[in-house]
């Protein structure tokens, strides 16, 4: 066995993202916002009254809740009889809050705005894992261009404080067809995603290996077999996994290639 490519690709930390990215919530929030008056003028004309509410709305919501709930199941009459008495009661209300909402500083924008921190804690977990067009590379797209076999564009984009690159003698494809590259990086995707939302959560480093990253390789291990990966590459030494790398001190994927013996 020789080991031609050893590389780990670290995700970012929070402190390392540009501050500029404040403007992506910004742009959120506005754009939301300027939906306000679209969003109200499309629920007056689809149901402009409370007849409109009871036919598109009541009705239709009993119909669909009778097939979910069954007419077997041994309270439904009380159940569906619950709904056709309350539901009606609330057609002016539900006109009334509905146009009150969607006054200019309602409770669709106040709620744009109270959510925009959510909203942004979840685009920095995307930016540190797999980053954007411009400013960041993460390491999911790093990770493709290495299974890709591209090693002049990864040498391009890595930075030697998120990445460790252990061995580079050669880089190969890793798998014969290029199709099982999406079906790896999505997984990568999913579990670093976790790994790094486990992180701010505070879990420790015991706590993501047992409930995330052992089931996260168990998967990816699964492809790394003679059927799919590159026949020049030994599938019992190469490895795509998620890990911490003692180097860098950070999470991300780690992959190896080796070639059989001679």
């Amino acid at each position: 066995m020789a080991e031609i490519y050893n590389v780990h690709l670290g995700v970012l930390n929070l402190g390392e993202l540009p501050s500029e990215i404040s403007e992506i919530g910004d742009d959120w929030e506005t754009t939301f916002k300027g939906k306000r008056q679209k969003i109200i003028t499309n629920l007056q004309r689809v149901v402009p009254d409370e007849s409109a509410y009871n036919e598109v709305i009541v009705k239709r919501s009993n119909e669909g809740y009778a097939e979910f709930v069954s007419p077997t199941h041994p309270d439904y009459n009380k159940i569906m009889l619950k709904r056709k008495v309350k539901m009606p009661a609330r057609a002016s209300d539900y006109i009334t809050h509905r146009n009150e909402a969607f006054q200019e500083g309602g409770a669709f924008e106040t709620g744009i705005t109270a959510n925009k921190d959510a909203f942004m804690n979840n685009v920095k977990v995307i930016l540190r894992v797999v980053g954007d067009k411009d400013k960041i590379v993460g390491a999911i797209p790093k990770a493709q261009l290495v299974l890709l076999g591209k090693k002049a564009l990864f040498e391009e984009v890595k930075n030697d404080t998120y990445d460790h690159v252990i061995t580079s003698t050669e880089l190969k494809p890793f798998f014969k067809y290029r199709r099982t590259i999406a079906t790896i990086v999505a997984t990568l995707n999913y579990y670093l995603s976790y790994v790094v939302y486990a992180i701010d959560a505070g879990y420790d480093d015991t706590w993501i290996e047992s409930n995330i990253v052992n089931d996260a390789n168990a998967e990816l291990a699964s492809y790394v077999n003679a059927n799919l990966i590159n026949p020049d590459l030994d599938p019992a030494n190469s490895k795509i996994e998620i890990s911490k790398d003692a180097t860098t001190g950070r999470w991300g994927i780690h992959i190896v290639e080796a070639t059989p013996e001679a």
